[in-house]
């Protein structure tokens, strides 16, 4: 025993099963670690064991593979399903009201943030859920909101986590280019009319020239 430790104590890395379920791991499954991790806390606390041919059977013969894979699968769920809560942020860009450019034109309510969370997120998020956004967001900048009493299948229970939401003003560029396009389409207009002013003033003469 002691030549094939040796032996896999001088890769990088070894393969190794677990005891027990401890905070690395569940009992029976098997892992990658560096073998320093291996020598120096998980054998000594007897919480894993290189997994050398027939020695997981032998020292876990009465293990249930198909729980052992259901709680791998769930903790794989949970780790998604909080990474996908960590990283929930909507940003909305609104033009400012003319008569205060501190405000949004259009002023975000919760039916919207709902709509965006249930579509970029895969949430189903209810107002229920919404409590603490008591009013609209009127402003422009970050703001904060907690999704309360979500029930997560991942987790198997209900949990309260935080989005965030974010209002910006046009980029400058590209509001001046709306701009533009609006200012030359009243020129076009203008110029269609006068030309249609000249057209009607032209027949007039001529009909008058044709008395």
């Amino acid at each position: 025993m002691k030549r094939g430790l040796q032996y896999f104590f001088s890769k990088q890395r070894m393969e190794i099963f677990f005891l027990k379920d401890c905070v690395q791991g569940f009992q029976g499954e098997i892992r990658i670690v560096k073998p320093g991790f291996f020598e120096k806390y998980l054998f000594p606390m007897a919480l894993a064991y290189q997994n050398l041919p027939g020695y997981r059977r032998r020292l876990l013969p009465n293990l249930d593979e198909e729980k052992l894979e259901n709680k791998i699968q769930r903790r794989k769920d949970i780790k998604l399903f909080q990474q996908k809560i960590a990283g929930i942020h909507l940003e909305f860009v609104r033009p400012p009201k003319f008569s205060n450019p501190s405000l949004l034109k259009d002023p975000i309510d919760d039916k919207l943030i709902i709509e965006e969370v249930q579509q970029r997120f895969k949430l189903q998020i209810t107002k229920n859920h919404l409590l603490s956004m008591v009013n609209k967001i009127t402003t422009y900048g970050q703001f904060t909101l907690q999704i309360e009493n979500f029930y997560s299948p991942e987790l198997q229970d209900y949990t309260t986590f935080q989005i965030t939401i974010v209002t910006k003003k046009p980029i400058m560029k590209v509001q001046k280019l709306i701009d533009e396009v609006a200012t030359k389409d009243e020129q076009n207009k203008d110029e269609n009319k006068e030309k249609q002013d000249q057209k009607v003033v032209k027949q007039g003469k001529e009909k008058e020239t044709q008395k």
